[in-house]
């Protein structure tokens, strides 16, 4: 039998996109994945260079319907450094 993870999803822009760090694992992303080892998927969807203007319409991709609400243990959005330019 073949036991799912919940996952945890993790939508952004490069801060997101680069939460892997490989410097130290200094990386915001990699912490949290190594966290949830075993007892959770982390699906990383950043961005980089996009702003909440792009990320509205990234939304039902990102999202898909297929996606069980059920089966997700935290969402994180993260936008808004691109937003000032």
């Amino acid at each position: 039998m073949i036991m799912s993870r919940p996952a945890i999803i993790l939508f952004g822009d490069s801060i997101t996109q680069q939460g892997f760090s490989a410097a130290a694992n200094s990386g915001w992303v990699g912490l949290l994945s190594n966290a949830y080892t075993r007892r959770a998927d982390v699906l990383n969807r950043g961005y980089s260079g996009y702003n909440t203007r792009h990320a509205v319409n990234l939304l039902p991709t990102v999202f898909a319907k297929e996606m069980n609400p059920k089966s997700t243990l935290f969402v994180t959005v993260f936008f808004g450094a691109n937003d000032a330019s």
